[in-house]
């Protein structure tokens, strides 16, 4: 059985080429477009792993996570950003994300971050 990753964006493009990758590599993909619905889905969806965007309208990517993670959820969450800026990246980490990617990024190395966590976790 795939390991379940809730992918998170309110790009519909960024979401679909994500989508793409990680079903590729084998994963099973549950997609929120936007940080709501990703908090109010998460214990339906009952994921893996959570990638997620940092900015999104209405809540950003690091208040997501907070809730998640308020709620008990301790599967490692991957955030995935345009960002590429150390305090970004720390505040990202506070909030309780294991990972921080910045986009653009090579697949492999997306596909390689996932799996360790999973594997790890």
């Amino acid at each position: 059985m795939s390991n379940k990753i809730l992918v998170v964006d309110d790009d519909v493009t960024s979401l679909d080429i994500v989508d793409l990758v990680l079903e590729g590599a084998g994963f099973n993909v549950v997609r929120a477009t936007n940080g709501h619905s990703a908090v109010a889905g998460v214990t339906e969806a009952n994921p893996d792993l959570i990638l997620i965007d940092l900015m999104m309208p209405h809540m950003s990517g690091q208040e997501a996570v907070r809730q998640i993670r308020s709620k008990g959820i301790q599967v490692p969450i991957v955030a995935f950003t345009a960002l590429d800026d150390p305090g970004v990246h720390r505040e990202a980490r506070e909030a309780g994300c294991d990972l921080v990617v910045t986009k653009p990024c090579k697949t492999k190395d997306l596909v390689r971050g996932v799996q360790e966590l999973l594997e790890n976790s």
